[in-house]
């Protein structure tokens, strides 16, 4: 499955916490060994702005994770006009955070077929959302 990874997954793995360590990793040792991962630079900006507000993770800490833990596994896509275009319907159609709305167009654009994250506003969208 064409699967899009969201910025609550990298934070987790950034920062997870004892109780959901394993859980975590062998979430996305599971996606990796079993699906085809994508994501854009908006997910990885998200991510490391949260790491750094919430959980005080330096910015070079958040990036170097992903630098080893994430690009390895995960094919990186454009956010292009196109995918704004997407967005503008999907924020007023879902109801959905203007991030939330790129990051469908851009599942939308590229055929993929779910997202894993924990945010339950992807309910409201035509995908499939999965989560440990």
């Amino acid at each position: 499955m064409k699967i899009f990874l969201d910025a609550s997954l990298l934070v987790y793995l950034i920062v997870p916490t004892p109780e959901i360590e394993e859980k975590i990793a062998n979430f996305y040792t599971k996606l990796i060994e079993e699906n085809e991962l994508y994501t854009n630079v908006l997910v990885f900006d998200e991510a490391i702005f949260i790491s750094k507000k919430k959980y005080k993770v330096s910015y070079k800490d958040s990036m170097v994770f992903i630098e080893e833990n994430v690009l390895p596994y995960v094919k990186v896509l454009p956010i292009g006009l196109e995918d704004y275009l997407k967005a503008k319907n999907n924020i007023f159609r879902y109801s959905l955070k203007p991030s939330d709305a790129i990051h469908l167009g851009v599942i939308e654009n590229n055929g993929l077929q779910a997202i894993a994250t924990e945010d339950e506003d992807f309910d409201r969208v035509p995908i499939k959302r999965v989560w440990f």
